[in-house]
């Protein structure tokens, strides 16, 4: 799988990074019943732990790119200075950053079959 001669894939969650962000996240979601918007922790995390699937999507992925999995918090100037809608999927190549998948796209995943779908897509990106 090549993707435009991507160097590197960021997965970039809409949410804050560290234990403290993660746990209040957690809280808001499944104990509050707060809306959240991070359709991709919806894709990567169950209720409590990281799904097996994702991390061995993103395994494999790592065998052909640098991948990155980033919170809001935790992004290089270089992504911060391009104003992405987050959740997003950014590739780098050479000389620029391009959104491979957006936000309003990674909305209309939905849970059960989001890591398919994200996987398609990442591959429709291929030359």
């Amino acid at each position: 799988m090549v993707m435009k001669n991507f160097k590197a894939i960021y997965f970039i969650y809409n949410a804050d990074g560290g234990i403290f962000n993660e746990i209040k996240y957690w809280i808001d979601k499944n104990i509050l019943k707060r809306e959240t918007a991070c359709e991709l922790c919806d894709i990567s995390h169950g209720k409590i732990f990281m799904r097996s699937e994702w991390s061995k999507f993103i395994k494999e992925l790592k065998k052909d790119y640098k991948v990155e999995v980033l919170h809001r918090n935790e992004l290089p100037k270089k992504i911060l200075d391009k104003h992405y809608g987050f959740p997003c999927v950014i590739g780098e190549t050479k000389n620029d950053l391009i959104e491979i998948i957006d936000n309003i796209t990674l909305s209309n995943f939905g849970k059960t079959e989001g890591l398919k779908k994200l996987s398609e897509k990442l591959h429709m990106k291929s030359i």
